[in-house]
């Protein structure tokens, strides 16, 4: 496995790619419009989730198309630096996947000596991923995020939940609710809810919204800058109010 890789994406493309089985082979379009360093976004992304539930899985789906049906578990940090494209905005992308860890550092006492070099604390966002098909694995990201939430302050720092394997659940329709569907839909009420986290479904064998995962999360990161926006413009607006020249 490589651990480094740099690609650009669009996610607008990989999206309507997607959707449509006839445009598998298309190759996505390649834009003449450079961009200034100025408009670019660098966003850091740390996957977390038990073991098995395929956080590699949705990583190389989502950046090289690729599945890998042989389970392989992640023994170091491996890195891959796909630029994103979407809605016209480029996003330099710095996606980590770490082995397992047992727990989220307090600190950074803790995060030193425990988790050099992993960054953990310092995740421009998280996707903490679980097995749709093992509910048990909710568990350990549970506990996980209530560690994060201790560790730092989490009112700028976009997290977003993400239930795989979704083609391991049988469909349900014109079928009896089994206590797993119950408590799935028990999982996705509490996290939008009570956690007010967004939350996806998807399957990384069958790259079903594994793209939808990355733009979700993307759209999450806009709506916090948008929001830390809003005052500093008001504050401009006021301030060029009150300096207000008019001529009679």
């Amino acid at each position: 496995m490589k651990d480094v890789l740099f690609v650009q994406l669009d996610l607008d493309f990989l999206e309507r790619r997607q959707n449509d089985p006839n445009n598998e082979n298309q190759e996505a379009p390649r834009s003449p419009i450079e961009i200034s360093p100025e408009s670019v976004d660098r966003v850091k992304v740390i996957l977390l989730g038990a073991p098995a539930v395929g956080k590699t899985s949705i990583i190389q789906q989502f950046v090289w198309n690729d599945f890998c049906e042989e389970y392989i578990p992640t023994d170091r940090k491996h890195t891959y630096y796909p630029s994103v494209i979407t809605n016209d905005r480029l996003y330099e992308i710095k996606i980590s996947d770490l082995p397992v860890i047992p727990y989220f550092p307090v600190n950074s006492y803790y995060e030193w000596a425990n988790y050099r070099y992993y960054g953990l604390r310092s995740a421009t966002a998280y996707i903490l991923v679980f097995d749709l098909s093992n509910l048990e694995t909710f568990q350990y990201i549970r506990t996980l995020r209530e560690q994060i939430s201790e560790s730092r302050n989490m009112s700028n720092v976009p997290l977003l939940v993400v239930g795989n394997k979704q083609d391991l659940i049988a469909d349900g329709e014109g079928t009896t609710k089994t206590p797993a569907d119950d408590k799935r839909r028990d999982i996705a009420n509490l996290v939008k809810k009570h956690w007010k986290c967004g939350y996806i479904e998807c399957s990384a064998k069958y790259n079903w919204k594994v793209v939808a995962v990355f733009r979700e999360l993307i759209n999450m990161i806009d709506s916090l800058d948008s929001r830390d926006q809003s005052p500093m413009l008001d504050n401009i607006q006021d301030a060029l109010d009150r300096n207000k020249c008019v001529v009679i």
